[in-house]
Parts: structure tokens; sequence; C-alpha cells
């Protein structure tokens, strides 16, 4: 009987013992293509980022870093995305509407979530970026 017992808890040991064996880290996912799926951005990318004017930030359902460039017509009133470095971003509410359609240049270059872009100041385009 304490053979057993003694038995039972070495079998325990060695199992408390293999689920304590630290794991090796997961593979960072790749594209097809081989690019990196991560949600961080390499440590080169974020000085190129950083030296080139811009900022990273999460932004996306992915919540994947990123760099964002702010465009410096942010704001301008507009009634084509021809006339921002970005794109005429106008209110939902204008959707349907067919004539005096104006809105604004967009902040930056990452725009994310369903927007309404200005075409010729007649049109309104629903764009939902993920």
């Amino acid at each position: 009987m304490r053979a057993l017992r003694h038995l039972a808890v070495a079998a325990l040991g060695v199992l408390v013992l293999g689920a304590c064996t630290p794991q090796a880290a997961a593979p960072t996912p790749e594209a097809a293509d081989g690019r990196s799926l991560s949600r961080d951005l390499s440590a080169a990318d974020r000085a190129a980022c950083t030296s080139g004017g811009g900022t990273v930030q999460r932004r996306g359902r992915a919540s994947m870093e990123m760099c964002v460039r702010s465009y410096a017509d942010a704001g301008k009133q507009c009634t084509d995305s021809s006339q921002c470095e970005g794109r005429c971003i106008g209110s939902k509410d204008d959707m349907g509407k067919t004539a005096n359609i104006s809105g604004q240049c967009q902040a930056d270059n990452r725009l994310f979530g369903c927007v309404a872009e200005v075409h010729g100041g007649s049109r309104v385009d629903l764009l939902c970026i993920d």
C-alpha cells in the first residue's frame, strides 16, 4: 500500500513538472507572400516612421501598429478628393444628395471606419475600411 502511494506521488510529481516546463514562443504568423503578420512594427520600421515625421499608432479592427502621417491640408473644405492630399470626407447625412456637397480633407494617411467620400460636389460614396 505504501509503495502504491509513493508511486502515485511520484507520477503526480512528473505530471506537475511536465506542466511547468516552459513552452517555446509561438512563431509570428506570416502572410502567403512571406510578410510578417505581427501587430507591432519592427524597430527599423518604427525608426523610419518617426524619422520621416510620422507617429506609430494602433489603428483598425486588428489594432495593428502603423505609421501615421498627418496631411498638411487636413480639415480644408473640399468638394472632391482631387483637392486633397488624401480623400475629401463628407457627412454620411449627405448620402443620396446630388448637388452642393462639400466635405473636409482627411487628417492623415490612415483612414479607418465608414466614411463618406465626396466626388465632384455632387456624389458621396460610402467607404468602409477596416
